[in-house]
């Protein structure tokens, strides 16, 4: 068959139509395969087509049946048309070629398995070499057709049914009732891929458009695999295959979602009267050349589902990590919550204390204030005569308590015994002298110096027993005296003044004639032993008056040795009370390592407790306001630790029941499809001609089928 009968086959602009319609689903087909086995793209390809009248030239059909294909570089475009009965049994098989001359080359090397070849558009010839073309191309592009008897690598079957029973489409010419006509598409095409290491068949990714005009004859058409359009008068139903697909990847149909198969076979049902049918079409198109996997797609999905189980098992350990960190926050904010109730619960007691405080602070600096006052301020006369009053009255009070007859008894014991050089106890020179009769006037004298002693030591504060002399005692008293002088006391200036370089025995007749005594010590001390000695007794009665003499004498100075006592103690007091209040003055005026005294520390004191007090209520309006927070802090982690134990939960259900999952599906369906997939795409890069290519060129492949028509023998 010559090309310009093949062209009358296809004119008119319904057979225009058609095609258009065979190209769009074709390329919709190609990409339904690429949404099938990648589950989330929807691909769309470019079609090109020119709308031609019936005078076109003879590019027409060639430039209608130009598709785009993947972005590399064609050398060579080849359409194979197949001519073949209404059963889809092959009687013709034309293939046009264009050779592309990218480089304006002279020459163009070919390689084709074609019979009969002839220039279609231009007087260039070639010279061959076996089934090696080389085309005299001057710079131009080829076109060429030539004839084959291979088979295609799909075949179609076309099967016909009236009231669904199987018929021949002779016999089906000019019936009426309900037919149904399949098309059945077979893959012929094998290739051995690796996957994995291991060597598999797979199929070249073709797929299958069919389209065929259905006149008015055809009612209540249904079509499968499919769709109908509307053509003016006429309808157009389009069905659409890819063949071995499934067998490729070892999916079935069952494996996609309801709306999504990858059929085999395409099929009409309608309702006919005189049926007869013009002609169907198919394309058969390549789909490896425009759906591709890039290179490493399928090592990048294994490390993506690597980095998410990675990724979903730190989820996982964190939000666990979460989950523990807010029950030991919580449980910590629990105390701290408790802590933080009572605080604002003691809040009152809080400021009560401080207003206290404060109140007991200002006293307090008050009284140290007049107290350093009163310390820096001398004794009035009126504190002085108090002061000597109360001295006064100690004395008195110990005296009648005891200390009158303790007082005497140790000055019996003084008068009445001596102490030998060995230091024994012998009578004392006082009693001998009593006893005898006779006045010694060295037993005078020592008894007077004791007297003198005993007054000295009284007024000195010392025991009648004491050890120290009446010099000693002599010298603290004045050294007293010159104290209360030193103080202001007047009297004891005075005293100092009169006492200062008198002897002991001077001193002491002083502070006895102070005492408000008539005579003096040492003639009470002489008049007591002359009144003894006077009185002539037996020994008994001498010994017994002796005793009793110096017992009266012992008690008489017992009570001078009050009076001289009374008399150091008011002396005594102005000068140790002078004494102390400069001493306590001198204490709580001493700056301290802080910086203040305790005056001056009284006085910031109670400074600070006021500005302590100034601040009370902010404070308490602050542990309110903190108190209120905390509340709902404590609510709040509440909340957020639940829902953390409802995240790790979570994450672990996550795991369990979405990533490992999805891992395992991964692993046990999708991976191996995917390495299916890429493999029947490499072998549809691989398949690019029907009829042969020259090496290193790109090539492209388009199959076009058409069905004899099926029409009454009266009408042909």
């Amino acid at each position: 068959m010559k090309l310009p009968e093949l062209k009358n086959r296809f004119m008119g602009k319904y057979m225009i139509k058609i095609v258009a319609g065979v190209l769009t689903v074709a390329l919709l087909g190609s990409s339904l395969t690429a949404v099938a086995v990648q589950a989330d793209q929807n691909e769309k390809a470019e079609v090109k087509t020119k709308t031609v009248e019936e005078t076109d030239t003879e590019d027409t059909l060639s430039d209608l049946l130009s598709v785009e294909v993947n972005d590399e570089k064609i050398g060579k475009e080849e359409n194979v048309y197949i001519l073949a009965d209404a059963n889809g049994n092959v009687h013709d098989t034309i293939v046009t070629n264009h050779l592309i001359n990218n480089t304006d080359a002279d020459t163009i090397r070919d390689y084709s398995e074609l019979t009969d070849i002839e220039n279609t558009k231009g007087n260039e010839t070639y010279t061959a070499n076996g089934k090696e073309l080389t085309w005299q191309a001057d710079g131009k592009d080829i076109y060429y057709r030539g004839n084959s008897t291979q088979e295609t690598p799909v075949t179609q079957k076309v099967t016909y049914y009236l009231d669904g029973e199987e018929i021949a489409p002779q016999e089906l010419a000019g019936k009426s009732g309900k037919v149904t006509i399949r098309f059945d598409y077979v893959n012929n095409s094998t290739y051995t891929e690796k996957i994995n290491g291991e060597e598999v068949n797979v199929k070249v990714p073709y797929a299958a458009v069919t389209a065929m005009v259905l006149d008015d004859r055809f009612t209540h058409v249904e079509v499968t695999n499919g769709k109908l359009e509307s053509n003016g008068d006429n309808a157009v139903a389009i069905g659409y295959a890819l063949p071995g697909i499934k067998e490729s990847l070892h999916v079935e149909d069952s494996d996609f979602v309801e709306e999504l198969d990858l059929p085999e076979y395409f099929e009409i049902t309608a309702d006919v009267e005189n049926f007869e049918l013009d002609t169907a079409m198919t394309i058969v198109v390549n789909a490896g050349t425009m759906v591709s996997m890039k290179e490493g797609d399928t090592s990048s999905l294994d490390t993506m589902i690597n980095d998410l189980v990675d990724a979903t098992g730190k989820l996982k350990d964190g939000s666990a990590d979460l989950a523990d960190g807010l029950d030991t926050l919580q449980s910590s904010l629990a105390d701290y919550a408790s802590g933080m109730s009572e605080l604002y619960s003691k809040s009152g007691d809080l400021a009560g204390g401080v207003n206290t405080l404060n109140a007991s602070a200002a006293s307090l600096n008050k009284g140290i204030q007049s107290l350093d006052k009163a310390l820096n301020a001398p004794m009035g006369k009126e504190e002085q005569e108090a002061a000597k009053n109360a001295a006064a009255a100690s004395v008195a009070k110990e005296f009648e308590e005891g200390k009158t007859q303790e007082v005497a008894a140790q000055i019996y014991s003084a008068l009445r015994y001596a102490k030998t050089e060995d230091g024994s106890v012998t009578d004392g020179a006082l009693y001998t002298s009593l006893y005898d009769g006779a006045y010694s006037a060295n037993a005078a004298e020592a008894v007077y110096n004791e007297v003198v002693r005993q007054v000295l030591l009284s007024a000195a504060g010392q025991p009648a027993d004491s050890a120290i002399t009446a010099d000693q005692a002599a010298a603290g008293i004045q050294a007293s005296f010159a104290k209360g002088a030193q103080a202001g006391d007047q009297t004891s200036a005075a005293m100092y003044a009169v006492s200062s370089g008198m002897t002991s025995a001077q001193l002491a007749e002083l502070l006895y004639a102070k005492s408000g005594a008539k005579d003096t010590l040492f003639a009470k001390t002489q008049s007591t032993i002359k009144a003894q000695l006077a009185a002539g007794r037996s020994n008994e009665q001498i010994q017994a008056a002796v005793e009793q003499s110096m017992n009266t004498l012992a008690t008489q100075l017992a009570g001078a040795c009050q009076e001289v006592a009374s008399q150091a103690a008011q002396t005594a007091v102005i000068s140790g009370a002078e004494s102390a209040k400069q001493t306590i003055a001198s204490q709580i005026e001493a700056i301290q390592e802080s910086g203040y005294s305790l005056v001056t520390g009284a006085g910031a004191l109670s400074k600070g407790t006021q500005t302590l007090a100034d601040q009370i209520p902010t404070l308490t309006e602050g542990i309110t306001a903190l108190n209120d927070a905390t509340t709902q802090i404590v609510d709040g982690v509440d909340q957020l630790t639940d829902g953390s134990h409802e995240l790790a939960d979570g994450m672990v259900e996550f795991d369990e029941e979405g990533i490992s999952k999805i891992v395992n599906s991964y692993n046990g369906d999708i991976k191996p499809l995917t390495d299916r997939l890429q493999a029947m795409l490499d072998a549809g890069k691989e398949y690019q001609n029907f009829s042969g290519v020259a090496e290193g060129v790109n090539s492209s492949v388009k199959f076009i089928y058409k069905l004899d028509s099926v029409k009454c023998v009266e009408e042909e």
